[in-house]
């Protein structure tokens, strides 16, 4: 069984996900001030309240335990979390992953379309629609079987609608859903954080976006999000780690921090050829304009 705090998450996610009061959700199961108590991270219900409860919510009852099996996987609920770490996260420096110890078959498919629907989630990207790989991942058998696949999806749920609507609402629910996703991979996570700073930041939201990473309080962030929480001298200290992985973007944008000194003309070249390095990336398009 998880910790009272993160199951608490879990259960008030998916009440208000279903659009449930406490009293809904309790009637002829429990009290609703029980509900409130579990949700607080209190306590957890007995094995059977918690059935009743999964139930009424429409889900696996091992999402809401974390404790899940499914022999299609690799065997419980960590397992799979750690399996989706290994694949997603880069292995060589470059974004490959090691080749040589490939995911099971059961799982191949399902981790194929999660990282499809990650790299075209960008709000800047020209990338297909990631909606229609989403929507399929939201009802694959495989997605609630436990609470690691289950919050990939739902965060990718949650970044898809602000690349179709990127404004302050869009923003905050990824926020939000970014407090409770602790499962998702961490590479999810950071490109999520990532988002959301930078739509604040094009917003010129600048104490809106580091309200955010310091709600979410990840335990590192991309060097694209680093550099552009610094970038005008708003967030200068007690920022999370910067993770060790680098992507184009990140170079990229570390291009462009070594450019603001530099004279005119100097800028406008090497930002010129940043741009030109990155052809599919409207953020670091945005950001070379602005130098």
């Amino acid at each position: 069984m998880e910790d009272p705090a993160a199951f608490g998450r879990r259960l008030h996610h998916a009440r208000v996900d279903r659009g449930l009061s406490q009293t809904a959700l309790a009637a002829g199961i429990c009290s609703p001030s029980s509900v409130s108590r579990w949700e607080d991270g209190q306590s957890v219900p007995d094995v059977d309240i918690m059935e009743q409860l999964a139930d009424r919510l429409g889900m696996n009852p091992t999402v809401l335990t974390g404790e899940g099996f499914d022999s299609r996987l690799t065997g419980s609920a960590e397992d799979f979390a750690d399996l989706l770490d290994t694949v997603f996260a880069p292995q060589d420096g470059i974004g490959r992953r090691d080749t040589t110890r490939p995911a099971p078959s059961a799982t191949s498919a399902w981790i194929d379309h999660a990282r499809s629907a990650l790299d075209r989630a960008d709000p800047w990207s020209s990338a297909p629609d990631p909606r229609p790989t989403v929507d399929d991942l939201s009802v694959d058998p495989l997605t609630p079987s436990t609470p690691a696949s289950l919050e990939t999806v739902e965060l990718l749920d949650a970044m898809v609608r602000v690349r179709e609507t990127p404004d302050r609402a869009t923003v905050d629910a990824l926020t939000d859903t970014l407090t409770w996703v602790t499962d998702a991979p961490l590479i999810f996570r950071r490109t999520a954080v990532e988002t959301v700073v930078a739509v604040l930041l094009c917003a010129d939201m600048p104490v809106a976006a580091r309200a955010a990473v310091d709600r979410v309080s990840p335990p590192d962030i991309t060097t694209t999000t680093a550099l552009l929480l610094t970038w005008g001298g708003s967030s200068p200290g007690g920022l999370p780690p910067t993770a060790t992985s680098r992507r184009g973007r990140d170079v990229a944008f570390g291009v462009l921090a070594h450019l603001r000194d530099a004279p005119a003309e100097v800028r406008r070249s090497t930002a010129t050829a940043v741009v030109a390095s990155c052809p599919d990336d409207g953020l670091v398009a945005r950001w070379a304009g602005s130098l």
